[in-house]
């Protein structure tokens, strides 16, 4: 699998850093689905749960906040990698239950793209090796 056949769903409630995320994927060659929230993000996983490979979700989003939706995302794709995004530090970021995923990494806000890049190439690299 290369880039270019990895799908990533980008989700933030800001739209600004959904447009920067979301560019920044599309522009390293990755397809790129984005959602302003957690409900619309768990409609698109209803619509193509196969063909997400990659969640990077805001930390804190109502109602549904990032944590839960890769935890409910992981139900359905087990082989999910989630990057979770937040302006908090690890630890606050994490009361929010991160301990409900298994394949994750974070990334602090305000974000270099660079930095994402980094992080969804490793959440790339670690899927191909589970496979």
């Amino acid at each position: 699998m290369s880039d270019s056949e990895t799908t990533v769903l980008v989700v933030d409630d800001e739209p600004t850093d959904l447009a920067v995320m979301a560019e920044a994927l599309q522009s390293s060659g990755y397809r790129v689905r984005t959602a302003a929230d957690g409900k619309s993000a768990l409609e698109i996983l209803q619509a193509q749960s196969s063909t997400i490979d990659i969640l990077v979700t805001d930390v804190a989003m109502t109602p549904i906040n990032g944590c839960e939706l890769a935890a409910r995302m992981a139900k359905v794709n087990p082989n999910l990698r989630v990057v979770f995004v937040s302006g908090y530090v690890d630890a606050q970021a994490f009361r929010y239950r991160g301990d409900l995923v298994a394949n994750w990494t974070f990334v602090r806000k305000p974000l270099s793209r660079e930095e994402l890049r980094f992080k969804v190439r490793e959440a790339t690299l670690a899927a191909w090796e589970a496979v």
